[in-house]
């Protein structure tokens, strides 16, 4: 509790701050619940693997009725490839899938090498369980609260992907049972096959994809009704068993790209006229019902999403796992792409995929009309821009002592200060998987420490800016500057900075404070009626858990960038990945918001950067 009013105090008034600290004597009192249920906590982690895995599972995605696309399945353009023919484009699907193959016989055979930590218990075991979710995994639509469909791993059986093209979705053989893994050769003929035949079908198909892209409730309740049919249900039983999704999208125009200003336009990939920012759009939602959203099901675990520009990358449904276990393996298959490519040719195979139909019925075929004017409404309103900071990479932060991570996460939070005059509740994931079957807890980057520096670095860009309510007087809003030299800007630059990886330690090493907070509130509904202590009832908790910032580190080895969609209508998503010498962001924002900018806080992050190296180059210099 105590660590609860340190990571609050930044972004609370003091008025409620005084109220949580009451509420929180209250809970611990000798005759309060508090001393119950965590006792009730102790005894779960004595008798279950996790005691707060499904907490923390439904929570988080379990009982979310959002849509999964921008609200919470990422994407991940990978660096762009080169087709010529549509032969080009068969081999390359071939290649990816053999490189799944192998990595699902890797998994099957038991052999996959443990994760060790890096770092803090150097060389401890972490737990390998999302490595073995993803591949024939999928989530299951509920009307109250969704299910994961999890199968049952076995080396000798019949395995295939669902491959997309038009809207026309084909079942393709990878394995079989009897001779085991297909060639590349006559994966690549069946996939030819598929873009050879979903353009030439008379009839458009119903455009089922889409439903999987609506609020949960909604989906389930269509899933319901499209089960009713024998064809269907055998439909599902394909879907939800493959291995993956594979998806061949014609491009999106380039009227997808965001917006740029003044001193940070578009760089890095380019296909054409596309750019990064049109190429994470692809990935992320598929443009809307008159381009790709329907090529897809949003509920796989894994989609493979290949472009006939040479546009390709990923969409992923988080429930299953992090970024981290669906990064590793696709880029250690695009590592091996190019003398894997030029070892494939299509050779004849048979029989022929089996193209999947559909039985719709008129009420269906109205939700499906209703379905596609929601997402291209959810989609016109998704604000997304990438920006690459060419300015410096990890490889100035480390020069200047400091953890790259630490850095970037502080960089936001005066970005966002900057923009606002005040800092609010921030999340960034941090990995649990010191414990079996653990995910992630929340670091939160705006502590006391971090609001002292943001203000200090802002000396003369003082603002009248209310913090989070209406009511308080006019001293209290007032944010009050103070003039600091260099060297008083860098000492509180390196306190925030020792408070930002204490933090991030206590979390990777078990000792964050959201999980336990999460299990104490589910508790207290057991001591309390069923109802939730009014601990957690109160406005300030409620606002600690609403993430204006969500943010996440997602390293990768390749040019590649993951991106994903704000967790709340008034907030930001920021991906960052920092490379040597620049650091992509992905920031995203919702357009119907009038206060969130996706190209004015790209702008902020660049000026914040601009600062920091003005900043800290003294201390950069190499010493010899």
């Amino acid at each position: 509790m105590a660590n609860y009013l340190l990571g609050i105090e930044a972004f609370t008034t003091p008025a409620k701050l005084e109220c949580t600290k009451l509420l929180i004597k209250k809970f611990m009192a000798p005759d309060g619940i508090g001393a119950k249920c965590h006792q009730y906590l102790m005894d779960k982690r004595e008798a279950e693997d996790n005691w707060a895995y499904d907490y923390w599972l439904n929570d988080m995605y379990m009982d979310v009725r959002l849509p999964l696309p921008i609200n919470s399945n990422p994407g991940m353009p990978m660096p762009p490839v080169r087709f010529t023919t549509v032969h080009d484009v068969a081999r390359f699907a071939a290649v990816i899938l053999s490189g799944i193959l192998k990595h699902k016989e890797l998994i099957d055979s038991g052999n996959l090498p443990i994760d060790r930590a890096g770092s803090r218990e150097k060389n401890q075991p972490l737990c390998m369980a999302q490595y073995y979710r993803p591949l024939g995994s999928c989530r299951i639509p509920g009307e109250q609260r969704d299910s994961q469909h999890l199968v049952q791993r076995a080396a000798k059986t019949d395995e295939h992907v669902i491959v997309v093209c038009r809207n026309q979705m084909y079942c393709v053989n990878v394995k079989n049972s009897q001779r085991g893994r297909i060639s590349m050769s006559e994966i690549a003929s069946n996939i030819l096959y598929v873009l050879s035949d979903a353009p030439c079908l008379p009839n458009q198909p119903p455009m089922v994809g889409l439903l999987t892209a609506e609020e949960r409730t909604s989906w389930a309740m269509n899933r319901k009704l499209l089960l009713q049919d024998d064809i269907n249900q055998n439909n599902f039983s394909l879907i939800e068993n493959a291995l993956c999704l594979m998806c061949f999208d014609e491009p999106l125009p380039n009227s997808f790209n965001a917006l740029t200003f003044t001193g940070a336009t578009p760089t890095g990939h380019m296909v054409g006229d596309r750019d990064d920012t049109n190429m994470l759009h692809e990935m992320i939602h598929g443009g809307g019902s008159s381009f790709n959203s329907a090529n897809r099901w949003f509920d796989k675990v894994l989609q493979i999403i290949i472009c006939t520009d040479g546009t390709w990358g990923i969409n992923y449904e988080h429930s299953f796992s992090e970024g981290d276990a669906i990064v590793s393996v696709i880029e250690k298959i695009y590592k091996n792409l190019d003398e894997a490519q030029s070892a494939c040719n299509s050779v004849p195979a048979d029989p022929p995929p089996e193209r999947l139909s559909w039985n719709i019925t008129s009420e269906m075929e109205e939700r499906l009309k209703q379905a596609a004017v929601t997402v291209d409404k959810a989609v016109g309103d998704f604000d997304l821009y990438v920006y690459r900071y060419k300015g410096y990479g990890k490889n100035f932060i480390k020069k200047c002592k400091c953890s790259p991570d630490a850095f970037v996460q502080l960089i936001m939070q005066l970005a966002y200060f900057k923009l606002y005059g005040h800092l609010v509740a921030t999340y960034e994931s941090a990995s649990t998987r010191r414990f079996l079957l653990g995910r992630v807890d929340c670091i939160r980057a705006s502590h006391k420490e971090a609001l002292e520096w943001a203000t200090a670095m802002c000396q003369g860009e003082g603002a009248n800016v209310p913090l989070e309510s209406e009511g308080e007087d006019e001293d209290t809003r007032k944010v009050k500057f103070s003039i600091y030299n260099k060297d008083k800007l860098r000492e509180l630059f390196r306190i925030a900075c020792t408070r930002q990886t204490e933090i991030m330690v206590q979390n990777i090493l078990g000792h964050g404070i959201d999980i336990p907070l999460l299990g104490l509130r589910e508790a207290s509904k057991k001591f309390n009626n069923g109802k939730v202590h009014e601990l957690f009832a109160h406005e300030t908790y409620k606002t600690a858990n609403i993430f204006l910032l969500s943010t996440s580190q997602v390293a990768t080895k390749s040019d590649a960038f993951m991106g994903y969609g704000p967790v709340t209508p008034r907030g930001y998503g920021c991906s960052y990945n920092p490379h040597p010498d620049e650091i992509v962001f992905c920031i995203s924002a919702f357009y119907s918001c009038e206060d969130t900018s996706t190209t004015r806080f790209a702008k902020s992050l660049k000026e914040s950067l601009d600062m920091m190296k003005d900043l800290m180059t003294d201390e950069a210099v190499d010493k010899k």
